[in-house]
């Protein structure tokens, strides 16, 4: 897939979310045209949260033959992180709403678990990038605007990843070592789960998100997962 129908697919979600049902939680004057409707969308209402935290990252390869597996991780990375979200929009007087997660992120892995809290360096790795546009169905305790609140939501999208290494399936019996390289930037699905607790806009946001590829009788999943504490701006 070309990269200009990736982009045109990232409009059409960001499209279908601006054309929801659901009523923003301020309401602003109605946009005249679609480039109004898409910079009231992105811009009113949406927010932008600074903070510092902790990542990891993981690319899991099942062989769909046998199912024998292996796991690359990245662990332990202090992060500095700058999270955009859309404005939160529900769903009639209920509290359930929507929002639009984006994330665009590298990795650089270097080990593998091989059990539980088990992780090696068997001389393997993995290195690149992936990002992903997530709308994002959640729960929400407390007032937005004000910046307290608690907020628990999941999400399904679309998103892309590229990546090039090799992995052992650690849990085959013949510990096979394979090489993965993905280079293409075709859509994938892409799934979130979103844990957020504000005060005043101080507090910290949880984040597990990540794009699925299939390729060549394999299917790899890579997940982000990311905390982070800091303050939230809200234009």
């Amino acid at each position: 897939m070309k990269k200009s129908e990736c982009y045109r697919g990232l409009i059409l979600l960001l499209a279908c979310g601006i054309g929801s049902e659901a009523q923003a939680q301020d309401e602003h004057p109605a946009p005249t045209s679609f480039s109004a409707m898409v910079w009231d969308y992105l811009i009113n209402g949406s927010s932008l949260s600074v903070g510092v935290g902790g990542r990891e990252a993981g690319l899991t390869v099942k062989r769909l033959s046998d199912n024998a597996s292996g796991k690359l991780v990245q662990r332990d990375q202090k992060s500095y992180f700058l999270i955009y979200n859309t404005r939160p929009a529900f769903f009639g007087d209920s509290k359930m709403g929507y929002d639009v997660m984006f994330n665009l992120s590298t990795f650089r892995m270097d080990q593998q678990q091989t059990g539980s809290s088990v992780y090696q360096d068997l001389g393997t790795g993995a290195h690149g990038r992936f990002a992903y546009v997530v709308p994002t169905v959640f729960r929400m305790w407390g007032d937005h605007q004000r910046g307290t609140y608690l907020k628990a939501g999941i999400g399904l999208g679309l998103g892309m990843a590229t990546f090039d290494g090799d992995i052992v399936l650690t849990d085959s019996a013949t510990r096979d070592r394979i090489t993965i390289s993905h280079q293409t930037t075709e859509l994938r699905f892409a799934t979130s789960v979103v844990f957020e607790a504000r005060w005043k806009n101080w507090g910290f946001l949880l984040t597990v998100a990540g794009p699925d590829v299939q390729q060549n009788g394999f299917d790899i999943q890579i997940t982000d997962v990311a905390l982070s504490f800091g303050y939230r701006y809200v234009f």
